[in-house]
């Protein structure tokens, strides 16, 4: 059993001989070894540089795992990995913010050098979503030409944000830094941009979110639409809608009002 103290000790802190492939992350110095067998499954990954129990988590989290399966690796995966251990949720708590970029950027640094696309690497324009190659010109272009940007709005055009969805947090901080300072991109002196980011991580945060598929949908004045997919009944959609209501705007703001909205109709069977 994978304790997750473990990694705050340094486990798969070494050097692998001989790996698959390696990449080196200039702003964090860790560089990340994966070795891969003939059929494309990882026999062990390893990472060099300071202690970081997310990249060492992650290490251990995609042994045995596919190319197709570590492309789809997501925080959740560490939440699942880890859900009965108290020292990750204690971790997590303190250092939440540190997961995002380095693990699963590496990742998927490691994943295209290995398939060949190094050349993802090589333009000169800083790269945002390496899953979908978009770049900071094409966020640029992209909210020169919408009336109303937003992180769905950008990802309907252009896949940005879709993949691993590591990039999130710099999308979103970009649309932030980038778009007009109008009262129609902010709400209480925030960008509903950094609102957004907010929102989904408390979303993903509620305990029916992952099985009812729950995913934001709009922000429109105080309002949050919020979409799902799960078969129930109408009282049980508005028992947790009342939850969820007032889950969110504890955690975030008691004058946001949130409401859930079914993908497809009720079965009648």
């Amino acid at each position: 059993m994978i304790n997750f103290k473990d990694f705050v000790s340094g486990l798969n802190q070494s050097q692998i001989e001989n790996p698959s492939v390696q990449v080196t992350s200039k702003v964090s110095a860790h560089t990340l070894f994966l070795k891969f067998d003939n059929r494309d499954v990882l026999i062990k990954a390893s990472y060099s540089g300071a202690v970081d129990p997310w990249l060492g988590s992650m290490c251990s989290i995609v042994s045995g795992k596919t190319l197709s399966q570590m492309t789809a690796l997501a925080w959740k995966d560490w939440d699942e990995t880890f859900k009965q251990d108290q020292t990750f949720w204690d971790f997590k708590a303190e250092k939440a913010e540190n997961f995002f970029f380095t693990p699963l950027e590496l990742l998927k640094a490691g994943l295209d050098s290995y398939r060949g696309r190094e050349y993802l690497y090589k333009d000169t324009e800083a790269l945002i979503c390496r899953c979908y190659g978009v770049r900071e010109n094409d966020v640029l272009d992209y909210i020169r030409t919408t009336d109303d940007p937003t992180p769905e709005g950008l990802a309907t055009v252009s896949k940005a944000g879709m993949g691993c969805r590591s990039c999130v947090p710099q999308l979103t901080k970009w649309l932030s830094i980038h778009m007009p300072k109008t009262q129609t991109h902010h709400y209480k002196e925030k960008t509903r941009a950094h609102w957004l980011l907010e929102i989904d991580y408390m979303l993903n945060c509620f305990p029916e979110s992952a099985d009812w598929k729950m995913e934001v949908k709009s922000f429109q004045g105080s309002q949050v639409s919020i979409t799902f997919d799960k078969d129930v009944s109408q009282p049980e959609e508005e028992e947790v809608g009342v939850r969820l209501q007032d889950f969110l705007a504890a955690a975030l703001d008691s004058d946001l009002s949130f409401f859930l909205i079914r993908k497809r109709q009720r079965s009648n069977a």
